[in-house]
């Protein structure tokens, strides 16, 4: 097997022409590095699977690798595989890993292997995409002289079954706390634009008891608490000016008792009245409750007028049409491509593009930007006691715009099916994927600053 000569000092000799020393590097020993030919090859059985649930058993995803090069009998080759989410970037705190002989060339996971890992372990989605990487590393141990280890890395696509979930014709919410609002009505739910197994909504409601009835084929059950007990729901004071985080209470579906009396199921106990935000997710069988003292509101975009801090422009981002910027050169609003976003039902700072069309994203890139509607405008005087519509009409604000972009610091790889950091500002940085892609849906969280392409 050959030899190589890595020097940095002959190296630097060499590119700058000043190369009447170059014997001088002869006399150093390198007989402690072998040659780094490599000869593995990697492969996935599929770049992109959906996982059935009726074949749990079966294998769904192998990746097999051709061997790496071969040394002589004093060093054990041993083969290590790796397997993540792409994000990880194999951590050591979520990474799955296997060391397998040296004749091995393949590992396969099952159905369930991959479900659980998915679900259970990365706590990920069964609505959404979830790219996996695997990677396997050859590496040699013994011998006389170090040998680099030959690494290969594939992602995979994969989209989670959806376990067999409570499925309802209607949902309602009823009860005291109902009842006290609407004496002879209840509520009835939505589902989400984003999940249509998430049904949420706010709701007028008295303090007293809340129950979920739901109806299903003619017949009526109800979403009680899993413990079997009432529970009180807080009504907590804001954390730092921001509503508090909020419990998901696991539930169950439970028939009428014998005295046909609703009431004397377990149910959810609201504190006061006020404006409640409920969020049923019959995929995880959890209730989750926004109180009035943590009401959610939509986000507020404000803009100072000619970089004065005395007069500013506040709008409030809301359902409407913006613009996906794909950065192309022309810097027209309507250049590119306007999409009608949805506000969530779970909350008013999540909007929600995807209308059963597909778009595609460039290598150049993109960004999405806010619209210039005026009208939805009010202008602040600091130090006054109200708007001053009289102001408003004199001042061209017309030049003020915001964009849903990676920030001011630099372009960075478009990622699909997976949350991103994002900035709320005027800024053109866009985020550029490695080649054309093409996107179903977009999920802007303003209040977590994320947001993500499927």
């Amino acid at each position: 097997m050959k030899k190589i000569l890595l020097y940095l000092s002959a190296f630097a000799l060499s590119v700058t022409g000043l190369t009447s020393c170059a014997d001088d590097y002869e006399e150093y020993d390198n007989s402690w590095l072998l040659d780094n030919d490599e000869t593995m090859v990697l492969e996935a059985s599929s770049a992109s699977i959906e996982l059935d649930e009726s074949l749990l058993d079966e294998p769904a995803l192998t990746f097999t690798w051709t061997p790496a090069r071969e040394m002589s009998d004093e060093y054990i080759l041993t083969y290590v595989t790796m397997l993540d989410l792409k994000v990880n970037q194999f951590s050591s705190s979520t990474v799955i890993r296997e060391v397998v002989d040296d004749d091995v060339f393949s590992m396969t996971y099952t159905t369930e292997d991959l479900q659980n890992y998915i679900v259970d372990k990365w706590v990920q989605s069964v609505s959404e995409v979830t790219t996996l990487s695997f990677k396997v590393i050859a590496k040699w141990e013994g011998g006389s002289k170090y040998v680099m280890p030959e690494v290969r890395t594939v992602d995979v696509d994969v989209l989670p079954y959806r376990p067999n979930v409570f499925e309802a014709d209607r949902v309602n919410l009823d009860g005291d706390a109902v009842r006290g609002i609407m004496p002879s009505m209840n509520y009835t739910m939505s589902t989400t634009p984003e999940n249509e197994y998430v049904y949420a909504g706010e709701f007028k409601m008295a303090a007293g008891k809340m129950t979920i009835p739901v109806l299903q084929d003619g017949a009526t059950l109800y979403i009680c608490p899993a413990e079997g007990e009432t529970i009180d729901v807080p009504d907590a004071d804001l954390v730092e000016g921001k509503p508090a985080p909020t419990e998901a209470y696991k539930a169950k579906v439970l028939d009428l008792p014998d005295s046909g009396d609703p009431d004397e199921l377990p149910a959810w106990n609201l504190p006061v009245e006020g404006d409640w935000r409920v969020i049923i997710d019959m995929e995880n069988e959890t209730v989750q409750f926004y109180s009035p003292k943590n009401k959610l509101e939509p986000a507020v975009i404000r803009f100072n007028y000619a970089y004065s801090s005395d007069r500013v422009l506040s709008r409030e981002i809301l359902p409407g049409e913006y613009y996906l910027y794909l950065n192309n050169g022309t810097d027209g609003w309507k250049a590119n491509y306007p999409l009608q976003f949805e506000a969530s039902l779970i909350d008013p700072q999540i909007l929600v593009w995807g209308d059963g069309t597909t778009l595609s994203i460039p290598t150049s890139g993109c960004s999405v930007k806010v619209g210039r509607l005026l009208e939805h405008f009010v202008y602040e005087d600091k130090g006054s006691t109200g708007d001053d519509p009289e102001k408003d009409n004199e001042v061209n604000f017309t030049s003020r715009v915001a964009a849903f972009s990676p920030g001011r610091e630099a372009d960075v790889p478009l990622q699909m099916n997976t949350w991103m950091t994002m900035s709320t500002d005027v800024s053109n940085k866009r985020w550029q994927p490695e080649s054309t892609v093409n996107i179903k849906k977009i999920t802007i969280d303003i209040r977590n600053s994320k947001i993500r392409f499927d």
